[in-house]
């Protein structure tokens, strides 16, 4: 779609957010293992368990890595309502549950399993990338159900997107 090629958490080589972290703690440019076969990293975080727990895109010193070795790199901030976030997390298989397992940035293990939990943690983050990125003009904070969202992204990556909509509805656990 668009013509862009796009890793989402996952790649042939393994997850996005290992790659990334690999690089990185090897002093290289984050992005390494990815940018020579994706344009776009739709989702860098897995949170699995069993070891398998990343979220490059939550962790600041590697975004500003990220933008030291990519200037041009834009970043955009997927936002929508909090308590809608927390209602997703809620309905999704067992995310609760890992994420609460999980040490995250902004979120230690044991924490996440009370709603305002996670409230505090995407309202912090949101706040977070607005304090490092808000003046940074490769930087987008979305509304992504606003009306104008699909136009909003199209401009800032210079581009028509061909679609817009919701791929992965979670039908599962429907919302009321």
């Amino acid at each position: 779609m668009s013509g862009l090629r796009t890793a989402h958490w996952r790649t042939p080589r393994g997850f996005c957010g290992k790659l990334i972290y690999e690089s990185f703690l090897a002093g290289e440019d984050p992005l390494a293992q990815l940018t020579p076969d994706y344009d776009v990293i739709a989702q860098a975080d897995v949170c699995r368990g069993r070891g398998e727990n990343f979220w490059p895109n939550l962790d600041f010193n590697m975004l500003c890595a990220v933008r030291r070795h990519h200037p041009e790199c834009l970043f955009v901030l997927n936002r929508r309502a909090p308590e809608k976030i927390v209602s997703s997390i809620a309905r999704w298989s067992d995310l609760r549950k890992r994420i609460t397992n999980a040490d995250i940035p902004g979120l230690p293990r044991g924490f996440g399993g009370k709603d305002q939990h996670l409230l505090t943690w995407i309202e912090g983050h949101h706040a977070a990338c607005a304090t490092v990125f808000g003046n940074d003009p490769h930087y987008l904070d979305l509304d992504i159900e606003a009306s104008d969202a699909r136009e909003r992204l199209s401009a800032a990556m210079g581009i028509e997107m061909a679609w817009w909509g919701v791929a992965n509805v979670n039908a599962e656990y429907p919302t009321a």
